[in-house]
């Protein structure tokens, strides 16, 4: 198995035996107004590394690694067996040079043998905007499939923060997991509001956010500073740890854009994985569907000051979150098993 990357930074995994890595290190690399030059540069070295190789097989993934593959199936035709993992859905109000991806991005669905998004409610949009056969589209739940690798060290700034979520716990308060920035689009004020709902012994722990947003968010809303723990910025490899102290999860993404009304979080499934209630917004309908067909949390619309603390009576069977994925990874090898019959 080859892989052909464009890295953000030297990568330093291994990825065992008879896998090939073939990193392209561009000349510009994370310059956002320059990246078009980074991924002309990636698409030419590219192309020459694909007719090297010549794969049976061509599994390709976001927009910066279209161009090379398009211009290898205009070449190669149907020599060769095309997947394409659908990364995002556009938004609404992207940049020229984003519109400029995407349109090759949608040129060289229409050409792959499967497609692959990441729900089904992402599926069935590409398959009606794009009039792709369904046939030939299928989608995989961005679910925690494997085991968080064993760290042999935890770091220092990192003890002091665990030991302060384990003294607050062992006070007796409840600690609700807010993974991820303060945007808008992730309901900022929602969460504004609702943390004005949380009696003394709720706290909503913040985790990867920076000190000083915390502080804009707070004085914006006129927040009480102790409704809240701000984590602050962690490793992805170390977030493992604060999810283990999570009693409850908070996941919201407004409908406002596409790419975030048809939502794929991690931290959805990884709240399922951890078997802990999920207090989602109501108007998202990835959200809505997937809490309500599972049982599992709480929308943020329902919660007012008598009920806050009905959502850590919520339990839900454990087995469901293997039963997924089970069921996800028996469609991934099928679909695999398909193409290279």
């Amino acid at each position: 198995m080859d892989f052909i990357l464009l890295p953000d930074k030297p990568l330093k995994i291994d990825l065992g035996e008879n896998v090939n890595v073939y990193p392209i290190n561009t000349f510009i690399r994370n310059n956002k107004y320059l990246r078009l030059l980074t991924v002309l540069e990636f698409t030419v070295r590219a192309i020459f590394l694909l007719f090297r190789l010549h794969p049976r097989v061509v599994h390709t993934h976001d927009t910066a690694a279209v161009l090379p593959v398009y211009f290898y199936r205009l070449i190669r035709g149907k020599s060769f067996k095309l997947i394409y993992d659908d990364h995002e859905i556009p938004n609404e109000q992207e940049s020229f040079q984003y519109r400029f991806f995407q349109y090759f991005e949608r040129k060289l669905m229409k050409r792959a043998d499967k497609v692959i998004s990441a729900n089904v409610e992402r599926k069935l949009l590409l398959d009606q905007s794009l009039s792709l056969d369904p046939n030939l589209t299928t989608y995989f739940l961005n679910l925690p499939y494997f085991e968080s690798p064993a760290k042999d060290k935890i770091y220092k700034n990192q003890s002091s923060k665990l030991q302060e979520l384990d003294d607050v716990q062992a006070k007796g308060y409840k600690l609700i997991m807010h993974q991820g920035i303060l945007e808008i689009e992730r309901g900022r004020q929602k969460l504004a509001e609702f943390s004005q709902l949380l009696p003394h012994d709720i706290k909503i722990m913040l985790v990867g956010v920076s000190q000083e947003a915390y502080n804009t968010f707070i004085t914006e809303y006129e927040l009480e500073d102790d409704h809240f723990i701000c984590v602050g910025i962690v490793n992805y490899h170390e977030l493992i740890d604060y999810w283990k102290r999570a009693d409850a999860s908070i996941v919201m993404y407004l409908p406002t854009y596409i790419n975030n009304r048809l939502c794929a979080p991690n931290r959805l499934y990884i709240s399922f994985l951890n078997k802990i209630p999920i207090v989602v917004n109501k108007d998202n309908p990835v959200l809505n569907n997937f809490v309500t067909e599972n049982g599992c949390g709480m929308f943020i619309e329902d919660v007012d000051k008598e009920n806050v603390n009905a959502i850590f009576s919520l339990a839900y069977d454990a087995s469901k979150i293997e039963t997924l994925k089970n069921s996800e990874i028996t469609k991934f090898v099928n679909g695999y098993s398909e193409l290279l019959v």
